[in-house]
């Protein structure tokens, strides 16, 4: 497997009357290959994944760290890990540091948008 991930963002669409707004659904993997998915791979079997990434958008042009903390950091400022501190590995347990609070996160994004 390589060291890098493909990021699926996939907005599916709500088939209730009460949604306002699409389903946002993110996959996330540190260590995926590209060819470790069924749609780019048939010898792989992920029926539910391939459902969702053809009723979707596929964003697999996006890179990963090859652990936790530094991509999901990325993730979640939108920053490259070395620009907020977070590219050495993953927070250990209570490790006394975290995000910067000069950052506006994605799920203060969404809240701005009515998620």
């Amino acid at each position: 497997m390589s060291c890098h991930a493909t990021l699926l963002c996939i907005s599916l669409h709500a088939a209730g009357v009460f949604c306002q707004q699409p389903n946002i659904v993110f996959l996330l993997a540190d260590d995926f290959g590209y060819n470790d998915i069924g749609y780019h791979n048939p010898d792989i079997i992920t029926p539910n994944i391939d459902l969702m990434a053809s009723q979707g958008v596929i964003l697999e042009q996006s890179y990963v760290q090859p652990v936790c903390s530094p991509t999901r950091s990325a993730l979640l400022t939108g920053s490259y890990p070395f620009r907020i501190g977070r590219q050495n590995g993953p927070i250990s347990d209570n490790q006394p540091t975290g995000l910067t609070l000069d950052k506006t996160l994605l799920p203060e994004y969404l809240q701005d948008k009515g998620y």
